[in-house]
């Protein structure tokens, strides 16, 4: 019995970290092609939710990054995505990691980031499946993994 609980867990340790591992690929490439974006079009790169260095890292803080928490980055706006962001229309290039399914009010925070970034929203998720996805404390809802491919702005 202990042998087939320990492969089990191990299993389920191995899914994860698998997943743990494609993810930070995901964010990294993903940061990557809105950095490379914002350099293009000479506006500032915002990134929504910090990099903490754990297991939501794989990509840097930007030239601002906003969270409702604050963050170590440098240039940071301790905000809420749901309310109006000290960013003029149009403005800026976003990077959000792992925040959306997070957010109170999910409508407020995509009209707001769109508000700010018009077309240019670069965004990952947490996939619905892993044990990230279901168990990571405060999620108020899980958003179908499908998003963007890698380089397209979130929002055609």
């Amino acid at each position: 019995m202990t042998k087939w609980l320990l492969l089990g867990v191990g299993g389920v340790a191995a899914w994860e970290t698998a997943w743990w591992a494609r993810r930070r690929h995901l964010r990294s490439s993903q940061y990557g092609c809105a950095k490379r974006e914002a350099v293009r079009l000479g506006k500032p790169l915002v990134v929504v939710g910090a990099p903490d260095g754990g297991v939501t890292s794989g990509y840097g803080c930007g030239d601002v990054t906003v969270d409702v928490a604050g963050s170590i980055c440098p240039n940071t706006i301790q905000a809420d995505i749901t309310k109006p962001l000290p960013f003029t229309d149009d403005s800026v290039v976003v990077f959000v990691a792992c925040v959306l399914e997070y957010v109170s009010n999910y409508e407020a925070a995509m009209r707001e980031l769109r508000r700010v970034a018009g077309k240019h929203v670069y965004v990952v998720r947490v996939e619905p499946w892993t044990l990230a996805g279901w168990f990571y404390p405060g999620a108020k809802r899980r958003l179908s993994a499908t998003q963007a491919p890698v380089c397209e702005a979130a929002f055609p």
